[in-house]
């Protein structure tokens, strides 16, 4: 059996038969956008809006103020533990322009991605144009699918990003969830 068959074994007992499962409900508990660029754009809202005591949504909207023809996004996972922010499974830098025509090139990525997908209307590649928006609304991603795919421990994880547009630091938007029993 070579390397890479006894990987995905070892994925699919753990899939299938739950070796590792943690259960829990995670709720949003900051938010922040930051706009490093208003010529290019400006953010109209960027909330947390509670569902219920344990759940929340959060809402991004933005409107460009210019056509977008290179878009590229810098993205770290982080945990909260002693001493603060650590890293946290990823740091990936990739081309959205690319990711949208063919999108299963990109593995995490495209997972990330999947969870997102029903709420943003940013769906195509480039150019996105003057004058239109970029929305992430009413998202509130289902606990169970996300723990199927990112199995972790109880605590705070935060996701920190960097927006670039035509190779400008546009905007960073940075949030956190709190994963609790």
């Amino acid at each position: 059996m070579t390397r890479s068959q006894r990987i995905y074994l070892y994925l699919f007992w753990v899939n299938t038969f739950g070796y590792y499962h943690v259960s829990g409900s995670y709720k949003f508990n900051a938010l922040s956008c930051d706009l490093c660029a208003p010529e290019l754009a400006f953010v109209k809202q960027c909330n947390i809006k509670a569902i219920d005591r344990k759940h929340n949504m959060i809402n991004i909207e933005a409107f460009l103020n210019k056509t977008i023809s290179e878009f590229s996004i810098h993205f770290i996972m982080v945990k909260r533990e002693s001493g603060g922010w650590h890293p946290f499974m990823y740091n990936i830098k990739m081309d959205i322009c690319k990711y949208f025509k063919n999108p299963r090139k990109f593995f995490i990525p495209n997972l990330i991605y999947s969870f997102i997908k029903p709420f943003t209307n940013v769906n195509h590649s480039c150019p996105y144009e003057a004058g239109s928006y970029m929305s992430l609304l009413r998202w509130s991603p289902n606990e169970e699918s996300v723990l199927a795919k990112f199995p972790v421990d109880h605590g705070q994880y935060g996701l920190h990003t960097t927006w670039y547009i035509n190779k400008i630091s546009a905007l960073q938007i940075n949030g956190s969830v709190l994963f609790f029993k």
